[in-house]
């Protein structure tokens, strides 16, 4: 499988020993967790990297960011206009926290900072709707997240389809090309640990219940088999 990995952000040197590596090394370690090898092609957005056609590919995703969606940089009304091609294109795009935000805020709906302050660690989202590439099912998912934005508004033709009392919109899709979600499925763990001990001044309303429920084991991997159900069409024979 082929894929455009447009990265919007970089792991700092010294945090890669404990993250598995940059983003693509990341997102290649996940879909190895489902015996998927990956031809993962790299574009830094934040430089204005992009394919020359993005009809070479038919696969993309957007990576996390410590960059907010509604800072008006550059770079970001730039993706912001490519991935309105992208979906006039026709192309399937999956959006990984920053990447979920700016995909709803792309295509007609609205982020913002949320009141509740951060999201962090391990936190468990219900399924609202069943989709077809989501094989292994799992109703219920504990994932990996570091955020302080949210999806407050999705688009027109979005559909909500995962959600938890901490940031109402998770999941949402359009149609079968755009598929959004707030956690980090190609987050380890330990990486998470690292962020939140960095940040514990910041944290402080949240650092014991987030440090606490890294504990929990994630459904990264399950995440990951989704992805590449979605990616390639494939409609699951769990019904």
């Amino acid at each position: 499988m082929k894929i455009a990995l447009l990265q919007a952000d970089h792991v700092p040197e010294y945090r890669r020993c404990i993250s598995g590596g940059n983003y693509p090394d990341m997102f290649a370690n996940l879909f190895l967790k489902v015996f998927t090898i990956v031809d993962i092609d790299v574009f830094d957005v934040t430089v204005g990297e992009y394919p020359d056609d993005l009809n070479r590919y038919e696969k993309y995703i957007i990576t996390g960011s410590k960059a907010t969606t509604f800072e008006r940089l550059d770079w970001i009304c730039v993706l912001e206009d490519k991935i309105k091609t992208l979906y006039h294109l026709k192309k399937k795009i999956v959006g990984i926290c920053f990447g979920h935000q700016i995909l709803a805020q792309a295509l007609g709906g609205r982020v913002e900072r949320s009141i509740k302050g951060w999201g962090v660690g391990v936190q468990c989202i219900k399924i609202l709707e069943k989709m077809e590439w989501m094989c292994p099912y799992h109703d219920h998912l504990s994932l990996t997240f570091y955020h302080q934005d949210q999806v407050v508004e999705l688009p027109k033709n979005a559909k909500l389809i995962a959600t938890n009392t901490f940031c109402p919109v998770q999941m949402f899709v359009i149609g079968d090309q755009i598929w959004g979600m707030q956690a980090h499925p190609e987050m380890l763990r330990a990486h998470n640990h690292l962020l939140i001990k960095e940040q514990k001044d910041t944290l402080s309303h949240c650092f014991e219940s987030g440090m606490d429920s890294l504990r929990i084991r994630d459904h990264g991997s399950v995440v990951a088999q989704w992805m590449v159900n979605f990616y390639e069409g494939v409609k699951d024979d769990c019904w």
